[in-house]
């Protein structure tokens, strides 16, 4: 009895975990060399330099604006982008989701 115990006590706080993870962004599109910058912006018409949308990314919703940049920042760094623009929610709270353009700067 005490090992049944154990054991949903043990799978109630690996789901308990879980459920705090915290989301990882998605990415679809190019792959240039790592970035370590990047400028973000919430409209297309904000970039003031000549531009390409290299991917797309997307995160499951976080109320914390500062976590969504930094995980979208993030992960366009790893893709090479030199920004992203944060464009739309998509959802609701519980299952929407945040998406970006990643962009490459034109030399």
């Amino acid at each position: 009895m005490k090992t049944l115990k154990l054991r949903y006590l043990t799978i109630a706080f690996a789901l308990f975990l879980t459920s705090c993870a915290v989301p990882a962004a998605v990415y679809l599109g190019d792959t240039y060399p790592v970035t370590n910058n990047i400028d973000v912006y919430y409209d297309a018409k904000d970039v003031k330099q000549d531009y390409k949308v290299i991917g797309h990314l997307a995160i499951a919703y976080t109320p914390d604006s500062e976590v969504a940049k930094k995980l979208l920042s993030d992960k366009a760094k790893t893709q090479g982008a030199n920004g992203i623009i944060i464009f739309q929610v998509e959802g609701n709270n519980a299952n929407a989701t945040i998406r970006a353009d990643a962009i490459k700067y034109n030399k």
